[in-house]
């Protein structure tokens, strides 16, 4: 059911990414193999029905502005990067799955935090729910008019 991100899986995740770009950053074959090398977490469910990328708080990624703003307002946490769930595939718990997958990852690893964001401009009200029903809590906001993206912070105590 959840397993690593493999080769076989890249072109079809690259292209769930293109539809939700405006939620997500862009992202290409050589973006996704940097991320993948950076990554602690990069999990896929269901032959790449979905996937999800997470890092510990130190990750050498020094230019990204989430993991530096969360950084100012958290000690050691889990950061979860990017999920995408197939559009035909949302609704069925895809997601569910592989956030209990990444919370018991980061858990087990020893982190008391973890913690992501979801877009206010272009707001993603179906993402904002998810996360207060799994007992997020919003930590504060901020505006990026150079990405033409605004963003709510949420972090979960393990």
């Amino acid at each position: 059911m959840i397993s690593d991100i493999k080769d076989i899986h890249h072109e079809k995740l690259v292209a769930m990414n293109s539809q939700f770009v405006h939620w997500l950053s862009p992202l290409d074959a050589p973006r996704l193999y940097w991320l993948l090398e950076r990554a602690d977490y990069a999990r896929q469910i269901h032959d790449g029905a979905g996937m999800l990328i997470a890092y510990p708080s130190d990750v050498d990624y020094p230019d990204h502005k989430n993991i530096k703003w969360l950084s100012n307002h958290l000690d050691k946490f889990y950061y979860i990067d990017r999920i995408i769930i197939d559009e035909a595939k949302q609704g069925n718990g895809l997601g569910q799955i592989l956030y209990d997958d990444v919370e018991d990852h980061a858990r087990q690893n020893g982190f008391k935090w973890i913690a992501c964001e979801v877009n206010t401009r272009p707001n993603n009200p179906g993402s904002h729910r998810f996360h207060l029903n799994r007992g997020y809590d919003v930590m504060g906001d901020a505006d990026y008019p150079a990405f033409d993206a605004a963003l709510r912070y949420y972090k979960k105590e393990l």
